[in-house]
């Protein structure tokens, strides 16, 4: 399908939030990000909270405290501190995601899984099915999923090894704090 028929089909205010969310999982299928990121303006713009965690999973949340230079956040969980985080480090190094060697595969790729990948299902290699349930993942503004299925002392790994390849100072620069 073109961008522009599907671009309308997204755009029809009589779509429902459950329709909107298959459109974009179709086009994830098609691997077609242009038409996957229509979907997800929409939806975003419509149900800004479509991304959020069923109220089960929400309850075992942990408050997080994330720190960018000057700019601090209290966030209700440390998935959203992570991400919050992970898109301030793009800010600061976009093209370790641009050209790939061995400081994004230090950053991306882990052993049973991958921490950010063009393709959700992609990123867990060792359990595929984890790519079909989105509160496993994120999409960035750069156009990459990152895996939000992790333990926090993985995530702050995470965080921890992007801050040494873009050269960010722990502490000084960016700083994560989970609350029991």
């Amino acid at each position: 399908m073109d961008l522009e028929t599907f671009r309308r089909q997204v755009l029809d205010p009589r779509r429902t939030e459950d329709e909107l969310k298959r459109l974009r999982v179709n086009a994830i299928e098609e691997r077609d990000s242009e038409c996957a990121r229509v979907a997800e303006d929409e939806l975003s713009r419509r149900f800004p909270f479509w991304r959020r965690i069923k109220r089960k999973a929400a309850v075992r949340s942990k408050l997080t405290t994330a720190r960018f230079n000057d700019e601090e956040h209290e966030f209700p969980s440390s998935k959203d501190a992570y991400v919050w985080l992970l898109e301030r480090f793009i800010t600061a190094k976009p093209a370790l995601f641009f050209t790939p060697n061995w400081e994004t595969d230090f950053v991306a790729l882990g052993r049973a899984r991958n921490y950010f990948d063009r393709d959700p299902r992609g990123m867990f290699h060792q359990s595929p099915h984890l790519g079909d349930d989105e509160n496993n993942y994120r999409r960035l503004s750069n156009g990459w999923y990152a895996n939000v299925n992790l333990s926090n002392d993985r995530k702050f790994d995470v965080l921890a090894r992007f801050a040494a390849v873009a050269k960010l100072q722990w502490e000084s620069e960016w700083y994560w704090e989970v609350l029991q």
